[in-house]
C-alpha cells in the first residue's frame, strides 16, 4: 500500500511545474500571490532584472490521497536577495481547514522536506499561510524537526483586496499646506539612497529584523535598486518652497500575476506622518493598477493602524465590526528559534 508521501509531488527548476499545478495556481491567484509571481519569474514567464537564479527553488504539491485533487502547494524558494519563508497555499475554503484535516498533510509535507536530498532543516526560518495551516505546520515541524517556534509570531495579518467596484475615488483633498507640492511617480535611479534608508526603516518594524544586521544598509540598497530597476515602487514626492524635494511615502508592488497585483511595502517616514501621504499614494497606485489587474491585494497587521488607511482607499473587511467577507482571511507568519535557523528576507 503506497505511503502518504505518494500524495506529494516535488518540482524544481529542472523538472518544471506541470500544467495542472499552474492551473491551480491561477485558479487561486489571490491566495497564491506569495508563490505564483516568483514561480513565473523563475521559469521566464515574467521579465525580471536580473534573471532569478534557478537553483534552490523547490515546490511541494499535496493532493488528496488517491486523487489528483490538489489541496496544498508549498514553496521553499529564494529570491534575488535571500531565502524566502516557506509559503503554503491551500485550495479549500478556510472554514474547512480544521486541525483534524490539516494534521496529516502537514506532517507529510514536513517529512518530504526533511527527506529532500541536501535539505537542511535550518533552512526553515519561518512559515506563512492562512492561520490554521501555519499553526498545523508549526506543530508538525516542532515535533519532526525538533526546532521550537519563536515565542512571538512574526506577522499576524489580514489578507484583503481592492477592486474597481470597491475603490474609493480620490477626493479633492487639500495638500498638507497651501505651499506644498505633492507628486506621485515611479521611483528612479536618483532615489536609490533615500529608498535604501526607507527600506531599512521599514524592515526595522518587523519582529524578525531581516535587514537589521551587519550588512543591513547594503542589503537595503540592493533591494531599492532592484525595485527601481523593475519599476516596482512608487514614491510620493513632496516639496516645500525653496527646499529640496523629499520622499513622503513609498508603495512597492513586487508581486504580480495575470489578474492580481500585490502591494508588498508601504512606508511613510515619521516626519511626514499625519498628512495622509500613504493614503494618497496607495489610492493612486491602486487606481493605476486596476486599469490592468482585476484586484489589488495586500496584508496588513491585525493591530496596525494602517488598516484605517486601506479601508478608506477601498480594501475590503477592514472597518470596525465589518462582517466576514469571502477572501478576507487571517494569515500568520511564525518563525523558529533564531539560534537554530538561518534567517532570510522577504
Amino acid at each position: 500500500m503506497p505511503g502518504l508521501n505518494s500524495s506529494v509531488q516535488r518540482y524544481d527548476s529542472s523538472t518544471g511545474i506541470p500544467k495542472d499545478v499552474w492551473t491551480t495556481f491561477r485558479a487561486n491567484s489571490a491566495r497564491a500571490n506569495v508563490i505564483l509571481p516568483h514561480a513565473e519569474k523563475v521559469f521566464g514567464l515574467q521579465t525580471f532584472t536580473p534573471r532569478i537564479d534557478p537553483t534552490g527553488q523547490l515546490w511541494l504539491v499535496y493532493s488528496k490521497p488517491g486523487t489528483s485533487e490538489i489541496k496544498f502547494i508549498l514553496s521553499c524558494t529564494k529570491g534575488p536577495l535571500d531565502k524566502y519563508p516557506l509559503f503554503i497555499v491551500p485550495t479549500d475554503p478556510i472554514a474547512e481547514l480544521t486541525p483534524e484535516l490539516l494534521k496529516s498533510p502537514m506532517e507529510v509535507l514536513c517529512n518530504m522536506l526533511l527527506n529532500e536530498p541536501g535539505f537542511r532543516k535550518q533552512r526553515v526560518f519561518s512559515v506563512f499561510s492562512v492561520k490554521p495551516v501555519t499553526e498545523a505546520f508549526v506543530l508538525a515541524w516542532e515535533t519532526l524537526a525538533k526546532i521550537r517556534r519563536h515565542e512571538e509570531p512574526y506577522y499576524d495579518a489580514l489578507f484583503t483586496m481592492c477592486t474597481k467596484d470597491t475603490l474609493v475615488s480620490q477626493q479633492r483633498a487639500a495638500p498638507p499646506s497651501q505651499d506644498v507640492v505633492l507628486a506621485p511617480r515611479f521611483a528612479v535611479e536618483q532615489d536609490v539612497e533615500k529608498m535604501a534608508v526607507l527600506c531599512h526603516r521599514f524592515a526595522a518594524t518587523s519582529v524578525c529584523l531581516f535587514l537589521h544586521s551587519f550588512s543591513a544598509m547594503k542589503k537595503a540598497r540592493e533591494e531599492a535598486k532592484l525595485m527601481i530597476a523593475n519599476k516596482q515602487v512608487w514614491v510620493l514626492e513632496i516639496q516645500k518652497p525653496n527646499e529640496e524635494p523629499d520622499i513622503a511615502s513609498i508603495v512597492a508592488v513586487t508581486r504580480k500575476s495575470k489578474d492580481v497585483a500585490a502591494i508588498t511595502k508601504v512606508y511613510t517616514p515619521e516626519e511626514w506622518r499625519g498628512r495622509r501621504c500613504a493614503e494618497r499614494l496607495v489610492r493612486y497606485v491602486c487606481t493605476e493598477l486596476l486599469e490592468k489587474y482585476e484586484q489589488v491585494v495586500l496584508y496588513v497587521g491585525v493591530e496596525n493602524d494602517a488598516r484605517r488607511v486601506y479601508d478608506r482607499v477601498g480594501f475590503k473587511g477592514l472597518s470596525e465590526g465589518a462582517p466576514a467577507i469571502d477572501g478576507v482571511e487571517n494569515w500568520l507568519e511564525i518563525g523558529f528559534d533564531q539560534a537554530k535557523v538561518e534567517l532570510g528576507h522577504w
